[in-house]
């Protein structure tokens, strides 16, 4: 089985779900979508979107976002599995027609609680602390049934059908990636108020993150 992860900036990648996945037998290739590099849908089984800065109604300062809706429409119709993580989130639901916009209750950044429903309702049964980066939210698009919200937004994960899952909370990173993070938004946090040590969090947060990840990726290959 083959696995394609879209870029689309170069600090935010695959993170733990990339060992995740191989230990699985996933053979796994990232792309920078940034760059152009996108694929043709019947070059891989499954489409990873991941996150970025930038929101996907921004198409005309960053083009590729167009490609990646066209791109996830496709492999739907070829009943291809996809994972939007974030923008990557973002992008399935502005593709199948949900709306996104920005958070009219601010950014979510940090590590917050979120509130499982459906089928994370079963994998976790009670809340868990996972880490937000994102100014954005959206609509659910029609047929979509919502897996998670948290106090400040609804829509937190969703699927539609059994092929497509959105999350816009972050499971996949790491502590390496969020110091990357830190470092090229360190404006953005600075103008929200926060530090970057709220951002960082003890060893046994890590582990927690990574094995709720883990646990998704198992679930994830059997849908």
């Amino acid at each position: 089985m083959k696995l394609v992860a879209l870029k689309n900036v170069e600090i935010e990648d695959l993170g733990t779900f990339r060992e995740a996945f191989e230990r699985r037998g996933v053979r796994v290739e990232e792309l920078n979508a940034y760059e152009g590099e996108l694929p043709e849908s019947d070059k891989f089984d499954i489409l990873v979107l991941l996150g970025g800065p930038m929101g996907v109604y921004e198409e005309e300062k960053y083009p590729f976002l167009k490609e990646e809706k066209e791109l996830i429409r496709r492999a739907l119709s070829e009943d291809k599995k996809i994972l939007g993580i974030c923008l990557g989130a973002q992008l399935i639901a502005d593709a199948l027609g949900g709306k996104v916009h920005q958070g009219e209750w601010g950014k979510e950044i940090g590590w917050k609680p979120i509130y499982p429903q459906d089928h994370l309702e079963i994998l976790y049964r009670d809340e868990i602390t996972v880490f937000h980066w994102h100014g954005d939210t959206f609509e659910l698009p029609q047929g979509a049934v919502r897996m998670a919200s948290s106090a400040m937004y609804k829509n937190q994960a969703f699927r539609v059908g059994n092929r497509a899952v959105g999350l816009q909370f972050h499971l996949e990173v790491e502590p390496e990636g969020i110091e990357r993070w830190i470092e090229a938004y360190r404006e953005e946090i600075s103008t929200e108020g926060i530090t970057p040590e709220k951002i960082r969090a003890k060893p046994e947060k890590w582990r927690k993150l990574k094995l709720y990840g883990d646990v998704f990726v198992e679930y994830f290959l059997k849908l």
